[in-house]
């Protein structure tokens, strides 16, 4: 493991992108509250110029490094990203268990998504039937109210099915890695 400075201008070449060869692996860390870029043990940078990432030479190594590192500090989020940096979503994102749950797209806010659009859409159903119940006197509110529940209910969904496809290629770039590292260590 490297600490790298993201910028120094004193070094050739002057950006960790430039650095990072193909094969090795980038963590960030930052503090699950804020999102502030921070140590490996969750102390703010004093200054912007002072960022770094950690670099490894293999996945494993990056992933076990980062598990220990949440234990020691559990409110750090370390992201690891391969060699195209943050061209890519990161392959991996570790946090410690109990901090789970704050995490965008997490499986129990999916389901809390779910139901509250489940919940609107019937919503909209009662309001749509409740202004075609009362006949001939158009009233406005209960249909405007009725699309716009609509609205955000499939916006919801659409929310659930983004983070649902990001996953997908997320756990598909992570194979592809973990065979490529199991392919090089069998040969």
């Amino acid at each position: 493991m490297l600490s790298l400075r993201l910028f120094d201008p004193d070094r050739d070449p002057t950006s960790w992108t430039e650095i990072v060869q193909p094969g090795q692996y980038v963590a960030f860390a930052k503090t699950i509250d804020s999102g502030a870029p921070c140590d490996a043990d969750g102390r703010p940078f004093p200054a912007v110029e002072d960022a770094t990432c950690l670099l490894f030479d293999r996945l494993t190594e990056a992933e076990s490094f980062c598990r220990q590192q949440v234990v020691r500090a559990p409110y750090v989020r370390f992201d690891i990203f391969d060699s195209t940096g943050r061209s890519n979503p990161p392959l991996l994102l570790i946090v410690h268990p109990a901090k789970v749950a704050r995490l965008e797209g997490n499986p129990h806010g999916m389901r809390i998504r779910s139901l509250v659009a489940a919940i609107l859409l019937i919503v909209a159903a009662v309001s749509f039937w409740y202004n075609f119940r009362n006949g001939p006197s158009f009233q406005v509110f209960p249909t405007l109210l009725g699309i716009n529940l609509v609205v955000v209910a499939a916006r919801l969904f659409q929310l659930n099915k983004s983070y649902a496809h990001a996953e997908r290629v997320r756990k598909e770039r992570l194979a592809e890695h973990q065979a490529r590292a199991n392919s090089m260590t069998s040969s």
